[in-house]
């Protein structure tokens, strides 16, 4: 009886802790539901281009053999050589099929794949092979990394998970720190707005963002030789700032919305480490995942940052080329900015 009064008055002051209480009910869906569509191994819909120096029959039935398989998705046909390249970085191509012109005689069909995604390239190539492969020649040629570096491939995820630890989940725990403390009231003596405090707040995790930045520029340099252009070396910490932004500004709405620490670290390991890390195609490939969960992952802080990161440091391409990726990650801070703010306002002393 005495261990049942004692359960009965848990569940009580469970019940009434009602972030508590949603997390332990929603937890195991989000865990289940979410993951469970992520967690895939079959490719669906990869976008190919195709330069056809055949233009025959046998050319068109290989298209068209692809094409209506569930893995591959027909996007175009090149005109020349020169066109492979911008169709990894402008029309963002899986993979390019060259078809030579003696196609009917045995002639080597060459596909072109992303040396910058292994894993992804890998996954094409057996998926490749196993359709067309043992009614034609194929070979295979590496774009960007041809000397199939693995060490390349885990650096944008590592790179990612390193500056959200910093900018969101540090900062986010200094904010709340604050407000358990009883500090919060002497900031708000201070003449200043709300936006300026919280940026103040920010500002010296986001020098030390910029500072890991460097080094990793420094470390991918000197340790794995990964080198770039002054345009491209601009675009990257441009790219680490908005990111580490973004973070930032992540950490600081689930602070504004919870009272507790151990709520602060829940809160930032379900809605912004796991899907960071599980939605961006740092573990697996986002197009392997569910039709419905794609759209969602393309837009996740993680996802931009790492296509971004590809395309800077392994690519080198233009900050003009990776501006959808800085674009959608600025608006992303900014508006989330503004519901902090507002947030902050109404529960900045809540205990």
């Amino acid at each position: 009886m005495k261990v049942f009064k004692i359960a009965t008055k848990e569940i009580v002051s469970v019940y009434r802790d009602k972030l508590s209480f949603s997390i332990l009910l929603v937890l195991p869906i989000v865990i289940v539901g979410i993951l469970g569509n992520v967690l895939r191994f079959e490719l669906l819909d990869l976008d190919f281009a195709v330069l056809d120096r055949s233009n025959s029959v046998y050319s068109r039935s290989l298209i068209d053999e692809l094409d209506k398989s569930k893995q591959f998705s027909f996007a175009g046909e090149l005109v020349s050589e020169n066109e492979i390249l911008p169709a990894f970085v402008k029309g963002n191509m899986k993979f390019v099929i060259v078809v030579p012109d003696n196609l009917h005689r045995g002639g080597e069909i060459v596909v072109f794949l992303d040396g910058s995604d292994l894993v992804l390239s890998e996954a094409v190539s057996q998926t490749l092979f196993a359709i067309i492969g043992g009614g034609y020649n194929v070979g295979v040629r590496f774009k960007y990394n041809p000397e199939l570096k693995s060490e390349w491939v885990p650096l944008p995820g590592l790179i990612m998970i390193a500056l959200i630890i910093v900018s969101s989940i540090m900062l986010a725990m200094s904010v709340n720190r604050e407000r358990e403390r009883g500090a919060a009231r002497m900031l708000l003596l201070t003449p200043a707005s709300m936006g300026e405090i919280l940026v103040g707040k920010a500002l010296p995790y986001l020098l030390v963002s910029l500072l890991h930045g460097l080094t990793v520029f420094g470390v991918s340099l000197f340790m794995f030789g990964i080198g770039m252009n002054f345009g491209p070396a601009i675009g990257f910490f441009l790219l680490t700032f908005l990111f580490s932004l973004n973070s930032m500004v992540l950490g600081l709405f689930i602070a504004s919305v919870v009272k507790s620490e151990l709520e602060l670290l829940i809160g930032c390991w379900l809605f912004v480490f796991i899907p960071n890390v599980f939605f961006s195609g740092f573990i697996y490939p986002l197009q392997s995942m569910s039709s419905f969960i794609i759209p969602v992952a393309r837009y996740m802080p993680g996802t931009l940052f790492i296509e971004a990161y590809k395309g800077l440091m392994f690519r080198e391409t233009s900050v003009g080329d990776s501006s959808f990726y800085l674009v959608i990650l600025l608006l992303q801070a900014l508006v989330l900015f503004l519901v902090t703010i507002y947030l902050f306002k109404r529960n900045f002393f809540r205990k």
